[in-house]
């Protein structure tokens, strides 16, 4: 018979001595910079025919990021692309904006939203010539 009287219950029995492996899965932390919205509206007091690269670039920017949201931004490759679209269509740069953003396109060419990179010269023959005839 056992005398439960005199077992030590505060004394821990002896076991095993066991190693406990704890995996932890790694943390990844991604930092995205996103410009503010574009706050200038220098455009909107002026006629289209008024406008400077600065101006179509501002309305463009404004139209992307109200459909698509705020986008990354590079001042310097921005002030190349509008001066170049602008030189390339002196008389029509402002129509085309206004057209791919307008009723018709909404900010969507062929199923694809538009953004800066649309107003670059590789993208003349099917993007810019392609409104500009419609006109």
């Amino acid at each position: 018979m056992i005398d439960f009287d005199s077992i030590d219950l505060d004394t821990p029995a002896p076991t095993k001595a066991t190693a406990r492996v704890v995996e932890t899965a790694p943390v990844v932390a991604e930092t995205v910079r996103v410009a503010p919205a574009s706050q200038s509206v220098g455009f909107t007091l002026k006629d289209a025919s008024a406008w400077g690269w600065t101006d179509l670039r501002d309305y463009v920017i404004r139209e992307i990021e109200q459909r698509h949201g705020p986008q990354v931004r590079n001042p310097t490759r921005e002030a190349s692309i509008f001066k170049s679209f602008m030189s390339r269509w002196p008389e029509q740069s402002v129509a085309i904006a206004q057209a791919a953003f307008g009723p018709v396109h909404d900010g969507m060419w062929r199923n694809a939203p538009i953004s800066v990179n649309r107003f670059c010269k590789a993208s003349d023959p099917f993007f810019a010539a392609v409104i500009a005839e419609r006109l």
